[in-house]
């Protein structure tokens, strides 16, 4: 792979509509904050959640370089977004951000899979998550030029020409996505009233509001019926399916694996039953394989 260092990626632009997901490849904290700054105002100043989650050296810097708008922000434990904690602990429907080295020092054998999730997940949100890694770390630095589509450089953010994109076809782990809290087989349309009483009792567990709790429970059934190849004329079709509901501090991600019709299309995002199913949930995607159709949904657990 291409080193890339700032002057070679391309040139400074503004900040995309949705999801930001840059590097930070900076070891200086003061550095660091100087280069991060900018957005960090930006979403106080629009009223959106900042979290800092860095080491003590880290949190100093920007206490320093903020001021009094440092009690704005939220300087979590470096420990408390990890492992499930892949997703960040606000909203993304509501916009903010995230600065941290949790992606780095993640312990697992491949923090790489956690940068994936977050790209993957959280695509279509408006949110920015600027990743801090050591760039004098070899290990480190091809990490992050492999899993950041920008780059925050001294002068702004840049496209990172060396950034590979995750496979749509290729599931996030599911232990990245929280425990596991039940399972359910699913081989008929007769079982998908066990489904949705399962995921209404995790929804009530988890805290969600009764109109957000019901949305997930819609969302698992409808989840369920295109796993299992069917359209929006038909029942679910039998065959060998699974439910398994995971819970995150943020989020409820029901998982849905089917069996569909050999013939049916791979990952037919654009299919009208996938459509149908993302007016109920915060987060869908699709992913399939030639015997199965694994479809994820994931809901906020506050608004």
């Amino acid at each position: 792979m291409t080193v890339t260092s700032p002057a070679d990626a391309g040139p400074v632009e503004q900040a995309p509509a949705g999801l930001v997901h840059a590097a930070v490849l900076c070891g200086d904290p003061d550095e660091v904050a100087r280069r991060t700054e900018e957005h960090v105002r930006t979403a106080l100043a629009a009223d959106e959640t900042v979290e800092v989650v860095l080491d003590r050296r880290g949190v100093r810097a920007f206490r320093d370089a903020l001021g009094d708008d440092a009690e704005r922000v939220a300087f979590p434990a470096p420990a408390s977004l990890v492992p499930s904690g892949v997703l960040p602990h606000l909203d993304p429907l509501d916009g903010g951000v995230v600065v941290g080295r949790v992606c780095a020092d993640d312990p697992g054998p491949d923090g790489s899979l956690a940068e994936d999730t977050l790209t993957l997940l959280l695509a279509d949100h408006r949110l920015t998550v600027l990743c801090v890694y050591d760039p004098d770390d070899p290990v480190e630095r091809a990490r992050a030029l492999r899993h950041h589509a920008w780059l925050l450089t001294a002068e702004g953010l840049r496209r990172n020409p060396d950034f590979r994109a995750p496979s749509a076809t290729s599931p996030v782990p599911a232990g990245l996505l929280g425990s596991s809290v039940a399972t359910l087989s699913v081989p008929d349309g007769a079982a998908l009233a066990g489904l949705r009483h399962q995921v209404a009792v995790v929804a009530r567990e988890a805290g969600l509001d009764p109109e957000r709790a019901e949305a997930i429970v819609l969302a698992a059934h409808e989840a369920m019926l295109f796993a299992s190849g069917a359209d929006l004329r038909s029942d679910l079709l039998p065959g060998e399916h699974m439910l398994d509901v995971r819970v995150t501090p943020a989020a409820v991600v029901t998982e849905c694996r089917g069996t569909p019709p050999s013939g049916t299309p791979l990952v037919p995002v654009e299919d009208p039953r996938f459509l149908h199913l993302r007016r109920f949930c915060d987060h869908a995607t699709v992913h399939a394989d030639r015997e199965e159709r694994l479809v994820r949904v994931l809901t906020g657990t506050t608004r």
